[in-house]
C-alpha cells in the first residue's frame, strides 16, 4: 500500500493543493499527516478542512495546532509566528478549531508512530540528532517513527545502539527500509520548507515495497505571498516562500 506521508502544511493552500495532486497521480489514498495544519500562512480553515477530509491513517497534533489547548505554547513563538497566528484564529470556523483541538498527540498505527516532536515531546521537542534517536528509541512503536517540526526532510535508520542521519537534498529519492534497522523520518515542510528549496516537501511510504520516496513539487506561491501581504502578515514570511526559508 501506498501511503502519502506529509507535514507542516502551515495554512499554505496553493502548496497544500499541489501536494494533492501529485498524490493522486502517484496513486496515493491513504495518508498520514505529522501536524501543524495551521500557523504562518493566510488559509488555515481551507487547509484544515481539505485535510480532514483526507482518508488519514493518522493525524497529530502541531505546536501551532495546539496553542487552543496549550495556549502556554505561544510563548515559545517568535514574534512572526504570533503575529501569523492571531491573523489565522480570525479566520479558524469553530468546527476547525474543535478538529484541531480533539487531535492526539502521538498515533501509532501498523508497524508505525507518529508525532510532531519527538516521542518523548510530541508537541515542543524537535527531533534531530542521533542522541535523540537513542533516547527515544523505546518509547515508540512499531519500525518507523514519522515526525515533522523541522521543516527538513530527513531520515535517520539505527539500532538501539547505533544511529546514521541523511539529510535529503534529491527529488525523488528512494529510501529502503530493511528490517536490520529501525527508522525516524521527517518528510519535510510542504507550506513553509526551510532547506532553501521552495518546493513543497513530502513524501510516500511503500508498506508493500518497504521504501520511502522523498518528493519536492513546485507550485506558484505569488497568491499564496499576496494574501499573506492583504493580511498584513510580517515580511519575513511573505519572503521568506520563495526562498526555502
Amino acid at each position: 500500500m501506498k501511503i502519502g506521508v506529509f507535514s507542516d502544511v502551515h495554512g499554505n493552500l496553493e502548496a497544500l493543493t499541489a501536494c494533492l495532486a501529485r498524490y493522486k497521480k502517484e496513486g496515493v489514498k491513504n495518508f498520514i499527516y505529522c501536524g501543524d495544519m495551521i500557523g504562518y500562512g493566510p488559509d488555515p480553515e481551507k487547509c484544515v478542512r481539505k485535510i480532514a477530509d483526507l482518508h488519514l491513517l493518522a493525524c497529530v497534533l502541531g505546536n501551532h495546532d495546539a496553542v487552543f489547548v496549550q495556549p502556554e505554547l505561544e510563548a515559545f513563538f517568535n514574534y512572526d509566528a504570533k503575529a501569523a497566528l492571531e491573523e489565522n484564529k480570525k479566520i479558524l470556523s469553530e468546527k476547525s478549531i474543535r478538529y484541531l483541538s480533539s487531535l492526539p498527540s502521538v498515533e501509532h498505527g501498523t508497524d508505525f508512530t507518529v508525532v510532531h516532536g519527538t516521542p518523548a515531546d510530541p508537541i515542543k521537542e524537535y527531533f534531530s540528532s542521533c542522541s535523540q534517536f537513542q533516547d527515544n528509541y523505546p518509547l515508540w512503536t512499531g519500525r518507523v517513527c514519522f515526525v515533522g517540526h523541522t521543516h527538513l526532510p530527513f531520515y535517520m535508520k539505527g539500532t538501539s545502539r547505533s544511529c546514521l542521519i541523511y539529510l535529503n537534498k534529491k527529488e525523488d529519492a528512494t529510501v529502503r527500509l530493511t528490517d536490520k534497522f529501525r527508522y525516524v523520518i521527517n518528510p519535510g515542510s510542504v507550506g513553509k520548507p526551510r532547506d532553501n528549496n521552495p518546493q513543497a516537501s513530502f513524501g510516500i511510504w511503500d508498506t508493500t515495497a518497504k521504501t520511502f520516496r522523498f518528493l519536492r513539487q513546485s507550485y506558484d506561491f505569488r497568491p499564496t505571498q499576496e494574501k499573506m501581504r492583504q493580511q498584513k502578515m510580517p515580511s519575513f514570511l511573505v519572503d521568506s516562500l520563495a526562498l526555502g526559508l
